[in-house]
């Protein structure tokens, strides 16, 4: 068991990933990301009610979206083929949940699922 237990670290070691890219603009938390199919673009939603449009190899933000939740920006998500990205938040109160955390497209782009 134990040298199972150091070969495992040692290979957790080589698998820590190192940033290549920050990107700024939210002025809040940003509890959602997700790629363009293209990888070469990526939506942020965030708690300052913005979703935003990165250029990654740029490094630059492309478009921003002000206020598409009334609250904060939970989830975000982008259809297979790169034409539809989607948005979904809301809020929490003591006693009271009304925010969207999880979006998801399906691959056909014609259903969509949120939790």
């Amino acid at each position: 068991m134990a040298s199972r237990s150091r070969q495992l670290t040692a290979a957790a070691k080589k698998l820590i990933l190192t940033p290549v890219l920050t990107l700024e603009g939210h002025k809040n938390a940003i509890p959602s990301i997700s790629y363009f199919p293209d990888g070469k673009r990526m939506i942020s939603g965030s708690g300052d009610k913005t979703t935003r449009q990165w250029d990654l190899e740029a490094g630059k933000e492309i478009e921003d979206a002000q206020d598409v939740c009334e609250q904060e920006v939970y989830a975000v998500g982008v259809s297979r083929n790169g034409r539809w990205v989607v948005s979904a938040g809301g809020y929490f109160n003591i006693g009271e949940l009304k925010r969207i955390n999880f979006i998801d497209i399906s691959g056909d782009s014609t259903l969509l699922a949120s939790g």
